[in-house]
């Protein structure tokens, strides 16, 4: 007869630690984490690529012509981010500030009007 000399029974198991224990859990943050860093790349490389196109459109000159009312002058000049320009113009004595965009069409003009006391 053969007896087993087990000091633990059949049935009895060493207690799991906690990493094995949330195991399941661990794999999934992975996988989650790994789905993040490929789509932060994404978004790095594509905003890389759209800058270097806008640059190499901007890149080149533009040659505008503006027609001004007669008797009007340009009394200030500004350039702004992305070619935009800001004109001070003078004319009949008043003042109009003109903007325009980076191809320098005319997208806003505001008359300034001096109250008279």
């Amino acid at each position: 007869m053969t007896r087993h000399t087990s000091a633990k029974p059949d049935e009895a198991t060493a207690p799991q630690s906690p990493v094995v224990r949330h195991l399941g859990l661990i794999k999934a943050m992975s996988v989650i984490m790994a789905i993040l860093i490929v789509a932060a790349l994404v978004v790095i490389v594509v905003t890389i690529y759209s800058r270097l196109t806008t640059m190499e459109r901007t890149a080149g000159r533009v040659t505008t012509t503006l027609t001004l009312p007669e008797g009007a002058r340009i009394s200030g000049a500004s350039l702004g981010d992305k070619g935009r320009m800001l004109l001070i113009v003078e004319h009949a004595g008043q003042q109009q500030l003109w903007t325009l965009d980076g191809a320098g069409r005319l997208q806003r003009k505001i008359e300034i009007d001096a109250a008279k006391p």
